[in-house]
């Protein structure tokens, strides 16, 4: 009779259970870089290696096990936060929050607020792309909201720029927009100062006239981590200075 041990089905409880070897934050950040890797469709496997390096073989497997519990746990739960959730809780601590200047807008709030911008979606465009640029957008509970608020057709006309200053931000915010297929390009970078640093760009907002086996093969997705080129800066400056479509 086998004794191992069945799969753990909660994804805090196996992050907790790694984070007694190991400091929280630390856990948490490489969790969502390996989710936010694993569902890239093959265009962040360098960045995938190179945390997987810090990391022995059964950790691995425990992180594995999480973002499979995650996905089971969202499906459940379509367009909730739950990663950001839990990231308030696990990996920072009160202080934390306040000296980093973190926190989340809550549920409601974001729902609120993506209703009375979208309306009866009367004023949107009745074709082509609608282009949403979210400033600080954390783990992406604000665009959870706008996607979840959306008709599903209208939602795949979204293009999204997600921007955070705090990294492991992004990596939650690509896994949320990529489990809720809301097309993202998530960027790592300062909206204020106009500085950024990296952008990914989710299997939804590549190429979207192409079959999903193929967008992998494409220019942008070969571009995954690499910083925005001056045209798209000079692009997302000019939309928060209109503030249109802009959070």
């Amino acid at each position: 009779m086998s004794t191992r041990k069945p799969p753990q089905s909660d994804f805090r409880t196996i992050l907790e259970s790694l984070s007694r070897r190991h400091d929280t934050r630390r856990v948490f950040d490489a969790f969502t870089r390996f989710a936010a890797c694993a569902l890239a469709a093959g265009t962040r496997e360098a960045e995938y290696l190179e945390e997987a390096k810090r990391w022995d073989k059964a950790e691995l497997d425990l992180f594995a096990q999480a973002l499979g519990a995650l996905v089971l746990e969202m499906e459940s739960k379509p367009f909730e936060d739950v990663l950001g959730g839990y990231y308030m809780e696990f990996a920072l601590s009160t202080k934390g929050q306040q000296w980093n200047g973190e926190f989340h807008t809550p549920k409601p709030i974001c729902t609120m607020m993506a209703q009375m911008i979208l309306g009866d979606m009367e004023s949107l465009p009745s074709e082509g792309p609608i282009t949403i640029c979210e400033p600080a957008c954390g783990a992406g509970a604000m665009v959870l909201s706008v996607g979840e608020a959306c008709l599903p057709e209208v939602r795949r006309r979204l293009r999204v720029t997600a921007i955070d200053i705090n990294r492991t931000a992004c990596d939650m915010a690509f896994v949320n927009t990529t489990l809720c297929g809301i097309p993202t390009r998530v960027i790592h970078g300062n909206s204020q100062s106009n500085e950024y640093w990296a952008a990914w760009s989710n299997i939804h907002y590549i190429a979207p006239w192409l079959p999903y086996a193929l967008r992998n093969q494409t220019p942008e997705a070969m571009e995954q981590g690499e910083p925005p080129k001056p045209a798209e800066v000079e692009r997302i400056a000019v939309s928060l200075g209109q503030r249109e479509f802009a959070f």
